[in-house]
């Protein structure tokens, strides 16, 4: 069960970017559009798969590899929500830059991990 949760969240996180990469690619093109119902679906099964893999298998109090990843996701999910909303200038492109810092950090957690 737990190989089968943990390959559903790595598939679910691998779209998740693939789809902000695209949605941040269309903004920088000009083409705002609002994000379709089912893209926030991804994501909600995205965090639904972590919390349970946390639940089945991370010991109490949690690593600190793990809190640091949370708190990458975090500023991800707000800088990502600022980034697709404003206007192509230097202000985006920073926020763009630290967008893909985080998933950087959180990709470089998950890899790393001691375990």
């Amino acid at each position: 069960m737990y190989l089968a949760l943990k390959s559903l969240h790595i598939a679910l996180a691998l779209t998740s970017i693939g789809l902000f990469g695209w949605r941040l690619w269309s903004s920088w093109q000009g083409r705002q559009q609002r994000t379709p119902y089912w893209m926030h679906g991804i994501d909600s099964l995205l965090l639904l798969s972590a919390g349970l893999l946390i639940w089945q298998a991370m010991p109490w109090p949690l690593p600190g590899w793990l809190q640091l990843k949370m708190v990458a996701l975090l500023l991800y999910i707000v800088l990502a929500a600022l980034t697709l909303r404003r206007t192509p200038g230097p202000a985006k492109a920073l926020l763009s830059l630290a967008c893909g810092l985080c998933i950087a950090a959180v990709l470089a957690l998950a890899r790393l991990k001691p375990f």
